[in-house]
């Protein structure tokens, strides 16, 4: 593992430690961080650290959450995340779906009362590297709007899966719903640049290319009324079917109330040997190799999800 991950989760942890989480804990969120950085996600690692300190200082967290099964069958639970660090949760989750799946094949986990799980890709990462194709659906604070409208309804909601591929690199899927994180607007701002056509609508629900309007006002879903009904799918599977919050009512991380947000998500293990046998790892790789190797468009190599972080991750020192 770098050295650079290794230092970077080392002082998390020491931070969130003084800030009075249980090392437990805090071993969880940082490695969570740090792998967001390891893999180029840096809007999602020791960037937010800050953020989620004063959170815990004012009391916004439960420090010792107890992540309760509220009911449980053959193929699915769900757990009561009961305000605790999102990560935390998150983890406990994927991981007891991905114990589950070894045993039956696919296995689902819905958990409600939580906060921002952060990075989406690392909990299915997590699952990757015990066999299991991992997914995770999460809703988030709303930030869109419903298809013709100008309130804020729905979150950007993302998703992420990964496939393992026996002897090379996983897949790796995660976005959110919207065409681009808000927290693109404040960059623009600070680089003095104008939004792009079809990014934000101002406060009256006009399309607007100012980071400031856009940023008081709404992101625009991906794919037009498609994302926006991806997103919606999403908010129902994790929030409304956990019993979580859904909507505008899922609550916001910066709100001084020190409300739990209410976070809903599900976590998906699939075990695709117990599935398809071992003929998995032949057909995974003839996948990937079929894609790599097919006709190109130009001089650049045919890119699979993932690429980029991969890249980052695998840079030299």
């Amino acid at each position: 593992m770098r050295k650079e991950y290794l230092e970077e989760k080392e002082s998390i942890i020491r931070e969130l430690v003084a800030a009075s989480l249980p090392a437990e804990q805090a071993e969880v969120v940082a490695d969570c961080f740090a792998t967001a950085d390891a893999y180029g996600v840096t809007s999602h690692g020791i960037n937010v650290l800050p953020s989620h300190v004063e959170k815990i200082k004012r009391g916004g967290y439960n420090l010792n959450p107890s992540l309760s099964i509220v009911r449980e069958s053959p193929s699915f639970a769900l757990i009561d995340g009961d305000n605790g660090f999102g990560p935390v949760s998150a983890t406990f989750c994927m991981s007891y779906a991905v114990e589950r799946a070894k045993k039956v094949g696919v296995y689902h986990v819905f958990s409600k009362n939580n906060n921002t799980v952060g990075p989406a890709f690392y909990y299915p990462l997590k699952a990757a590297e015990s066999g299991c194709i991992g997914i995770l659906f999460s809703n988030s604070p709303a930030q869109m709007a419903p298809f013709g409208g100008k309130e804020k309804m729905l979150g950007t909601n993302p998703f992420s899966a990964v496939i393992p591929v026996p002897d090379g690199d996983p897949i790796i899927i995660d976005m959110a719903t919207s065409v681009v994180a808000k927290s693109k607007f404040k960059q623009y701002k600070e680089d003095g640049k104008k939004l792009p056509d079809g990014w934000a609508l101002d406060e009256n629900g006009n399309p607007t290319n100012d980071p400031e309007e856009g940023m008081k006002g709404l992101v625009l879903p991906m794919a037009g009324f498609k994302g926006y009904g991806i997103a919606m799918l999403i908010d129902l599977i994790s929030g409304l079917v956990s019993g979580a919050a859904f909507l505008n009512k899922v609550g916001r991380f910066y709100s001084s109330d020190n409300k739990g947000m209410n976070v809903g998500f599900c976590c998906i293990a699939i075990e695709p040997r117990l599935i398809m046998g071992d003929e998995y790892d032949t057909a995974i790789k003839e996948y990937v190799s079929l894609l790599r190797n097919s006709e190109r468009n130009g001089s650049g190599p045919i890119c699979l999800p993932g690429d980029d972080r991969l890249a980052y991750f695998n840079r030299e020192q």
